[in-house]
Parts: structure tokens; C-alpha cells; sequence
């Protein structure tokens, strides 16, 4: 019998604070929601088509990335072929950086450590194949986006002021 009733406890508890729950995971969704439509508005399809050019290079990578493990049979000439290619494309990125304008030399230093640690850690055995370039042009684009919005924001804070 107290089994039965501690269940019951819990079974009401659990539908008591999953009303809670679920209003809070709206509230917060609905923030998301709002913050990435506002960094939607950062883009800027001038310069942001960059960034795409630098995903497919990375893509690419990637793949070769997987394809290198069959190479491997071939005396190591796959690996250097990687190597090469990954410096390449860490290049192709850094310059999309460059040409889209990072926001400061510190949000660029920022950038720029970032994918060279992407890329040193790329060189690992196993890690190397996950699509660890691919996801950090994505990051790199987004901390774009927000730093873009940040500086719209603080430019309106100056003009009320």
C-alpha cells in the first residue's frame, strides 16, 4: 500500500511540474525564435555568399577526410594530400574572414584561433574524420551574425543617446 501511494505521489508531482516545465520550454523557445530572426536580419548577401563557397570547400574536406582512411593503404600519399588540402581550405576560410569583414582585430584573432585549433585538431587520427570543418564554418558564420548584431545594436544605443 505505500508503494501504491508514494507512486501516486510522484505520478501527480510529475504532472504538476510538467505544466511548469512546458511553459518555461515556450517562453524559451519563443526567445530563440526571436533571437535567431534577428540574426537573420545580419545577413548580408553581398558578402555572406562567401561563406557558403567556404562550407563547400569544407564539405569536401570533409568527404576527403573519409575517403583518406582507403588511402591509407597507399603508402601515406592520402595523408599528405589531406594535409595539403586542409591547409588550403583553412586558408579559403581564413580570407572569407577576412573579406567579409569581421567585426575588430580581436573578434578576428578570435576567429582566426579558432580554426586553427579546428585544424590542428582535424590532424588527429580519429577525430579527423567528423566534419569538424564544416561545423566550425557554420560557428564562424554565426559568431558573424551575432557580432554584426551586437555592433546594429550598439550603433542605435549611440544614435538615442
Amino acid at each position: 500500500m505505500p508503494d501504491e501511494q508514494q507512486h501516486a505521489e510522484n505520478l501527480n508531482a510529475a504532472r504538476k511540474g510538467s505544466f511548469k516545465n512546458s511553459a518555461a520550454n515556450a517562453k524559451k523557445n519563443i526567445k530563440a525564435a526571436a533571437n535567431f530572426s534577428s540574426l537573420i536580419a545580419q545577413l548580408d548577401p553581398f558578402m555572406d555568399w562567401l561563406f557558403g563557397i567556404a562550407l563547400i570547400f569544407a564539405i569536401i574536406k570533409d568527404i576527403l577526410d573519409l575517403i583518406n582512411t582507403a588511402l591509407i593503404t597507399a603508402g601515406g600519399v592520402g595523408w599528405v594530400l589531406i594535409v595539403v588540402f586542409t591547409f588550403i581550405v583553412s586558408l579559403i576560410i581564413a580570407f572569407t574572414l577576412l573579406l567579409t569583414g569581421s567585426s575588430g582585430k580581436r573578434g578576428l584573432a578570435k576567429k582566426i584561433a579558432l580554426l586553427i585549433s579546428a585544424s590542428l585538431v582535424e590532424s588527429l587520427p580519429a577525430i579527423g574524420l567528423l566534419p569538424i570543418e564544416s561545423i566550425i564554418v557554420i560557428i564562424l558564420f554565426w559568431l558573424t551574425l551575432k557580432e554584426r548584431k551586437a555592433a546594429a545594436q550598439e550603433k542605435a544605443q549611440q544614435e538615442q543617446s
